[in-house]
C-alpha cells in the first residue's frame, strides 16, 4: 500500500479541555480560555469552536472578544494541559511503537501507520478513525486529522481540508498535488512559508505552491540555501523524512523570553534582563554546559512594534551570571530605542559540555571561582527547596515579574 503517515490535532485543545471538565459541547460552548482578572489586554489563549465561527480566534485579546455573547470564561490551567497532552500521546502509544510516532506539539502527534494496517486489519482512514474514536470516548476530546504518503502532505492536508472533511478526517494522495496542493492561497496556509518566504518568493514571481514547483530547483537553493530545495520538494509533495529519524539541531540554544502586560521604559530592562539572564544561566548549569554566544531582542510597543536584535561573542565560553549579564547589558546600550518595549527575548547559544574551568590571564580568576562556588549554591538551594526560596531583592519591586513566573507553566498559571 506504500507509506501512509496521519497527524492528530485536538480540536482547540485548551478550549476542549476546560468544555471536557465542565460537561459542555465544545461546538456549541461559547467557552473562552482567559484570566479576565488582568484586565481587558488580557491574553485569550483559547476560544471554542462555536466562537470560532463567530469570528473569534485562538490568540487575540479579551476587549477584541464580541460584546453581544455570553462568554464562558476559564483560567488558564496549563498543568492540566500538559497532563491531558500526556494522556492522550500515552492513549497513542497503547496502539503504535514509540519510533513510529512524533509529538510535534502539545496538541499534535504524528503517526506513521503502514506497519500497523495489516496488524489492525485496518485501511489508514479506518485506523486513524478508531484512534480519534478513542480520544473522543477516552478523554472528551474532538481531534481532526491528515492522512497522506508523507509527513508534509498529511500536514497539509489537515491544515486546510480537515475542518470541512467527513468525520473530520482529510485524505490526500500524489495525485491532490496538482489538483489542491498547488492551487492553495495564500501560500502561507502551506506549512512551513512564513510571511518572509511569501514575499521572498513573491519577489520571483512565486505566488503559488504551483508556480514554486516549476520554478529551477537550482535557482531556489542559489537563493534561499538548502531551504530552497525543501520548499521546492515540498511543492512536488516530496518528504522522505521519517518519524524514525531523531533529529539533532546543529545549533541549539538556551532561551528565555516575555511578553509584558505593560509597557517597560529601558531604564527598566537591565532588571528583567538580569532576572531573565539568571534564569538561563541556573539552566545552563544544570545541563552542564557554558555558551559561547549571547543574543538579545527587544520589541517597541504598539504602533511602533519596531525589533532591536543583536548578538555578541564572548571571549570565553561561560555560565557565570555575572559575565553574562553585563554582556546583555552591553548588547542593549546598542539599541536606538525611541519607545516603551512590550517583548524581551533573550538567548545563550554555541554550547559546548563543561570540562573544566576556563581561566584567563586579563581576569579576576579569584572572583570567578567564588562566584561559581554561590552560584552553585543557590542552584542546590532552589533544587532543593524551590525557586520561591532564594531570589534577588529586585524581585520584590513593583515591575519584577520573577515571583510570578516562577509559578507559571510555558508562561501561563499552572
Amino acid at each position: 500500500m506504500g507509506k501512509w503517515f496521519a497527524v492528530l490535532d485536538l480540536k482547540s485543545f485548551y478550549a476542549s479541555v476546560e468544555c471536557a471538565k465542565r460537561g459542555l459541547d465544545p461546538f456549541k460552548a461559547p467557552l473562552v480560555v482567559c484570566d479576565e482578572t488582568r484586565g481587558p489586554g488580557s491574553l485569550v489563549l483559547s476560544v471554542t469552536p462555536y466562537l470560532k465561527t463567530k469570528g473569534c480566534k485562538n490568540i487575540m485579546r479579551k476587549f477584541e472578544l464580541p460584546s453581544d455573547i455570553p462568554l464562558i470564561y476559564a483560567k488558564p490551567n496549563m498543568e492540566e494541559y500538559v497532563r491531558k497532552s500526556t494522556e492522550f500521546n500515552a492513549l497513542i502509544l497503547e496502539y503504535f511503537a514509540p519510533e513510529d510516532w512524533h509529538p510535534y506539539s502539545i496538541d499534535e502527534t504524528f503517526i506513521y501507520l503502514t506497519p500497523y494496517l495489516n496488524l489492525y486489519k485496518k485501511t489508514p482512514y479506518e485506523l486513524t478513525k478508531f484512534i480519534m474514536a478513542e480520544i473522543l470516548n477516552r478523554l472528551g476530546l474532538y481531534a481532526t486529522a491528515g492522512v497522506g504518503p508523507n509527513m508534509f502532505l498529511a500536514k497539509v492536508a489537515m491544515d486546510t481540508d480537515a475542518k470541512v472533511a467527513p468525520n473530520r478526517i482529510a485524505i490526500w494522495t500524489k495525485d491532490d498535488i496538482q489538483n489542491r496542493l498547488w492551487k492553495i492561497t495564500p501560500i502561507t496556509k502551506v506549512w512551513g512559508i512564513n510571511k518572509g518566504y511569501e514575499r521572498r518568493l513573491a519577489s520571483l514571481g512565486l505566488h503559488t505552491m504551483g508556480d514554486v514547483a516549476q520554478y529551477p530547483k537550482a535557482l531556489l537553493k542559489e537563493k534561499f540555501g538548502i531551504i530552497g530545495e525543501q520548499i521546492h520538494d515540498h511543492a512536488n509533495g516530496i518528504d522522505d523524512s521519517l518519524i524514525s529519524e531523531t533529529y539533532i539541531p546543529k545549533n541549539p540554544s538556551f532561551t528565555c523570553g516575555q511578553v509584558f502586560h505593560e509597557d517597560y521604559e529601558k531604564h527598566e530592562l537591565p532588571m528583567m534582563i538580569r532576572e531573565m539572564c539568571d534564569e538561563i544561566c541556573y539552566r545552563l548549569r544544570a545541563a552542564n554546559f557554558v555558551c559561547s554566544t549571547l543574543s538579545l531582542t527587544a520589541v517597541e510597543t504598539k504602533p511602533s512594534n519596531k525589533m532591536h536584535s543583536k548578538s555578541m561573542k564572548l571571549q570565553f565560553p561561560t555560565n557565570d551570571n555575572d559575565i553574562l549579564y553585563e554582556t546583555f547589558i552591553e548588547i542593549l546600550s546598542r539599541f536606538n530605542i525611541s519607545a516603551p518595549i512590550r517583548q524581551l527575548h533573550l538567548s545563550a547559544s554555541n554550547l559546548t559540555n563543561v570540562r573544566f574551568i576556563q581561566l584567563t590571564l586579563f581576569e579576576d580568576n579569584e572572583k570567578f571561582i567564588k562566584n561559581e562556588a554561590l552560584y552553585k549554591a543557590i542552584d542546590e538551594i532552589k533544587n532543593k527547596y524551590g525557586a520561591d526560596k532564594i531570589f534577588r531583592a529586585d524581585a520584590r519591586r513593583e515591575k519584577s515579574t520573577y515571583l510570578e513566573r516562577i509559578g507559571q507553566i510555558g508562561g501561563h498559571r499552572k
